[in-house]
């Protein structure tokens, strides 16, 4: 080897250290705890709806290198409506915490260095794992997900949207081609699970009028294909010792994911072992042998949507931040749902 070529190595050798050694102090000496308090700050002071969210962070971090974890992540909705205690009477309501144990986010940079960014993420929440990656190439992002032993009933969002206390253990991946980034060009696959699915807890009151005994829906499968925005679902189904369901249907994919659209037709029954479990589910579903129907017929909507088969059949459609559910006895086995349009 020349002097010259040893002499260009030597240089560019304490050039990379150089870089090596800036890199490591920036990410020592980093500000993070400044980072959290304007963080914090600006979402707070953003929530100006009426019903303002709070944000709290316990710590900010570095994480590896080009990373940056965050632990203790609360988001606080205020309380919505008081809740009755074991004596009837109303106890003062409690606010709905969204709590992430710990949350992390890396670059890589040695994809920054070819002009792209190449990002994985990771979460523990809710007593399981979520992580994933997302990369540019060619114009399209990639999004790759996998979620393990997420507990619904550590997830207070979904049992408050159903109004019912939830318990199962979520997982599943996800794999989606995004061209020019959009959500509405979507090409991949998704399979998710729900595994011991259950509603309900014998005390909850629906609507605040009646307290169901907990319903076993058993496993929840969900899975579906996307291709150009429209998700079309290959399987839909749970079948458990309290209720069965099947569902067919796409949902339009949009930008921003809750204002895509749904297109279902779904059947589901309880079984007679749940409508035979008390004297309430006798007189809500009319008891074995008898001629007079049960309150849960008496609804306009039940009454219309019950098949032969002892199905209901509904169709869900419109946004999926604000879906509708309308009668279709022909449920999911006779009429397969039309593709949502734009």
């Amino acid at each position: 080897m020349s002097p010259r070529i040893r002499n260009i190595l030597r240089y560019a050798g304490l050039v990379a250290f150089y870089l090596f050694a800036l890199v490591i102090f920036c990410f020592i000496t980093f500000p993070y705890e400044r980072l959290r308090d304007r963080l914090v700050d600006e979402f707070n002071s953003r929530q100006t709806g009426p019903e303002p969210l709070r944000l709290q962070l316990e710590s900010l971090g570095a994480y590896w290198i080009g990373g940056v974890q965050a632990k203790g992540v609360q988001l606080i909705s205020p309380p919505k409506r008081p809740t009755s205690g074991s004596d009837g009477s109303a106890l003062p309501p409690k606010p709905s915490i969204l709590r992430v144990d710990s949350a992390h986010a890396r670059v890589s940079l040695l994809s920054l260095l070819f002009g792209s960014v190449d990002l994985s993420f990771g979460a523990e929440a809710f007593g399981g794992t979520i992580s994933g990656t997302t990369s540019e190439s060619d114009g399209t992002r990639a999004i790759e997900l996998t979620i393990e032993d997420v507990s619904l009933a550590e997830a207070p969002l979904l049992s408050e949207a159903i109004g019912l206390p939830m318990a199962g253990t979520v997982g599943g991946t996800l794999d989606f081609r995004l061209p020019e980034g959009k959500l509405a060009k979507a090409d991949g696959t998704l399979n998710l699970e729900i595994l011991g699915l259950s509603a309900g807890d014998g005390k909850a009151k629906i609507r605040d009028t009646i307290a169901l005994p907990k319903v076993e829906a058993g496993d929840l499968k969900v899975a579906g294909d996307a291709s150009e925005g429209q998700l079309k679902f290959t399987d839909f189904s749970a079948k458990g010792p309290d209720l069965e369901l099947v569902a067919d249907g796409s949902m339009r994919l949009r930008d921003p994911l809750p204002t895509s659209l749904l297109s279902l037709t779904a059947r589901f029954r309880f079984t007679e072992r749940y409508t035979t479990k008390s004297e309430l589910t006798k007189a809500l579903f009319g008891a074995p042998g008898s001629s007079a129907p049960g309150l849960f017929d008496l609804d306009p909507k039940n009454k219309r949507a019950k098949r032969p088969d002892g199905f209901y059949g509904y169709r869900a459609s419109g946004t999926l931040s604000a879906p509708s559910f309308l009668p279709n006895p022909g449920g999911a086995s006779k009429e397969k749902a039309k593709p949502a349009e734009d």
